[in-house]
């Protein structure tokens, strides 16, 4: 019977203390039974005193006696383990209903006896009923009356399964068997019982997969029972930990993944395989977290084995790896160990086999050839497991950034045909290194992997490890060469460092030339600071300009930090306190320029021609909001009076050539700082035009330094 939400909220928990030490009760009268049945009863058959075929007939049957009273003991300690354990389970979960509906209470939401969520609409002022915003208001409370039911139903069903384990538990610890009811001749005391209710649970869920693996299907019942012990149990190391064994460890693992695999494809039972699939991941997950555990040891030292095993045929082959990654997709929440030595297994692997992970013709569907690539795209959604990962450390001596960015030989696909082997090189030059991309922005950002439609924060702080991998991202990639699905998350992460790239561009701060060798990383007055050499960081942000995606990404990230330079101007400044800022401004826009010449004149084939990608960069710029810097408007203002006369100009262009001519005038460095000191002034109220064309004017002298000094950090000077 499955608990309704009355049932939970008004269960009484004390009587299964009570029944437990009852039980424990028990198990001690069966001990003094026992100890009298061993003195007075056992010893006559067993002391010489009496010989023959009867006396050994009798001594069989006192043995047997008096292992039954043993096992009841066994039993009885056993059900009162599982009563306790129930009871801790219960009032965790009862309680997490119960807290559920108090909140809900302080918002004014009411719950009815099936656990349905109304609001308390009796509450409502008449008056506020006539606010213009109260429909808008209402549709949002009604939205909420849903998810606070859901969310109750959810907490109700938790109890439900744990119920549900715990009558499996008591079953089984009495050894209840299908049978039972048919057979006669009594029942035996369980000699095996277990007090621990989710090592039953795992038993019958390794039933369960043993049955689906040589039925290839499990009854309704069945399937659902499955669903239940996974979602009750996927967080319990002991469940999780007892079933993997159970299932024969990774390899036992890697041919569920590949069983349900199938089973999705068939439209029947889809979404409850699925279930069963992220069930399993999350499995893995928790089994696997404490590296310190002796299970820890045993599954890393199978999965070596497993992962490099053929389960595909010789001439398509299917790699363990590849299998076990995909199931890995379908999880989350991994210990960092477990990422981190998995990634590292893998790449021992191809070392030792090269080409192990090539993708053959047409592959398998569904599954990434490139079990490192995508299983670095997991690591991403873990930010601090991504940057321990690529951190090099401050001696230096992790070479997993190295070996990813400069030796790796990446998996090709490969054909086989008439004119014999070859490899697909054009697929090659875009496709793959998208988990590597999402791993590297994780680990220099400390955050996950920005969406198409966010931007990156030129002001965000770091942390030194943070800091020491993007200084070994720039001094790793080969800027001729950078992958197209590199360069604009590389970018996404540069941009974040707009306040160290610069003072790096800016080309006069000695702390930075300073510390552009060795790790890159320092911390002063509580900011953590990175720097590389200007020349390798130009022309890296060169090679990452090939998109124009990643060079607007770059470019409006130093327009915002401009501005909250042209911030934190104090009023009345003069001299050096007023000019050393802009003019520094002006030379990180000359380098810009700089940058943005090699592009338009590089004569090497290019995806884009010179218009598009202007075109392209025009709308990155401008296409986007720009209200992700923290502060006031004020330090918005610059950059939104350029971009909304730039954008406002754009949508009269005619055509792409249009378009890309007023991109010219706009990213121009004496343009672009004359309506971001304008919109700058007006928001704070400026109106002395001197003054203004002043400021603007420190600005545009650095611009001819900057652009002169970039054009020779990219050699065209």
């Amino acid at each position: 019977m499955t608990l309704t939400y009355q049932d939970v909220v008004t269960i009484k928990l004390d009587s299964l203390t009570t029944a437990a030490a009852k039980w424990e009760e028990m198990a001690g009268k069966f001990q003094s039974v026992e100890t009298l049945y061993k003195n007075k009863v056992q010893t006559v058959s067993d002391d010489g005193g009496w010989l023959g075929v009867a006396a050994d007939g009798a001594s069989v049957r006192f043995k047997g006696t008096q292992g039954q009273l043993a096992a009841a003991q066994k039993q009885a300690k056993a059900v009162a383990s599982l009563l306790r354990d129930a009871h801790t389970q219960f009032t965790t979960l009862v309680k997490a209903v119960k807290d559920l509906v108090a909140d809900a209470a302080k918002e004014h939401f009411l719950v009815d006896s099936q656990g349905k969520v109304t609001y308390d609409w009796n509450s409502v002022d008449e008056g506020a009923k006539k606010d213009p915003d109260y429909e808008n208001w209402r549709r949002k409370t009604v939205a909420a009356e849903t998810k606070w039911t859901d969310a109750i139903k959810k907490a109700v069903q938790h109890v439900d399964d744990a119920d549900q384990g715990v009558k499996l538990a008591l079953r089984a610890a009495a050894d209840i068997r299908p049978m039972d009811d048919w057979l006669r001749g009594g029942h035996d005391f369980n000699a095996n019982a277990k007090g621990d209710i989710e090592k039953y649970e795992a038993e019958r869920a390794t039933e369960l997969r043993t049955k689906l693996g040589s039925d290839d299907e499990l009854s309704t019942s069945e399937l659902a029972e499955l669903r239940r012990l996974f979602r009750d149990n996927q967080g319990d190391e002991a469940f999780t930990q007892t079933f993997l064994d159970g299932v024969g460890g990774p390899k036992g693992s890697i041919e569920f993944n590949q069983q349900l695999r199938e089973l999705i494809g068939d439209d029947k039972n889809k979404a409850a395989y699925e279930d069963v699939r992220n069930g399993l991941a999350a499995i893995i997950s928790t089994a696997t977290r404490n590296p310190k555990t002796s299970f820890y040891s045993s599954w890393r030292e199978s999965l070596r084995q497993a992962g490099d095993d053929n389960y595909g045929s010789k001439t398509n082959p299917l790699r363990g790896y590849q299998l076990f990654v995909d199931l890995m997709k379908h999880g989350g929440n991994y210990g960092t160990q477990f990422l981190h030595d998995t990634a590292d297994d893998i790449i021992a692997a191809e070392k030792k086999n090269p080409g192990f992970l090539t993708k053959w013709g047409g592959g398998h569907s569904g599954i990434d050839n490139d079990a490192l690539d995508s299983l670095l795209g997991i690591m991403s959604k873990q930010p601090d497991a991504s940057t321990a990962f690529f951190d090099p450390g401050s001696d230096g001596k992790n070479e997993r950034l190295a070996y990813l960015l400069t030796d790796r030989d990446w998996p090709k696909t490969t054909y086989v045909g008439p004119a014999g082997v070859h490899d697909d090189k054009v697929l090659a030059g875009f496709t793959g290194r998208e988990g590597l991309g999402a791993a590297l922005e994780a680990a220099a950002t400390g955050h996950q992997p920005l969406r198409p439609d966010q931007h990156p924060n030129p002001t965000a702080a770091h942390n030194e490890a943070q800091a020491r991998v993007m200084h070994g991202i720039v001094g790793s990639l080969d800027a001729g060469s950078i992958h197209t699905n590199l360069q604009r998350p590389v970018a996404n992460a540069l941009a974040e460092y707009s306040s160290d790239t610069h003072q790096i561009l800016g080309g006069i701060s000695g702390d930075y030339i300073k510390h552009a060798g060795g790790d890159g990383a320092w911390t002063e007055d509580g900011k953590t600071r990175m720097s590389v050499p200007a020349d390798k960081l130009m022309q890296v942000m060169r090679g990452l300009s090939d998109s124009p995606e990643a060079y607007a990404t770059l470019h409006k990230a130093e327009s915002q930090y401009i501005s909250e330079e042209l911030g934190r101007l104090p009023k009345g400044a003069e001299g050096y306190e007023r000019s050393n800022p802009l003019d520094k401004s002006g030379a990180v826009l000359g380098a810009y320029s700089a940058i943005r010449e090699d592009v338009i004149n590089d004569d090497k084939a290019s995806a884009y021609t010179d218009a598009d990608w202007k075109a392209k960069v025009a709308y990155h710029i401008i296409g986007g909001g720009v209200n992700y810097l923290p502060g006031g408007d004020w330090l918005q203002r610059g950059v939104d009076t350029w971009t909304f006369a730039w954008a406002n100009e754009n949508k009269a262009a005619a055509d792409t050539e249009a378009a890309a001519k007023i991109t010219d005038e706009y990213l121009k460095a004496n343009n672009q700082m004359a309506r971001m000191v304008d919109g700058w002034a007006e928001g704070r109220g400026i109106k002395d035009k001197n003054l203004v064309e002043g400021l603007t004017g420190d600005i545009v002298n650095g611009y001819d330094r900057g652009n002169n000094w970039g054009r020779h950090l990219l050699g065209n000077s």
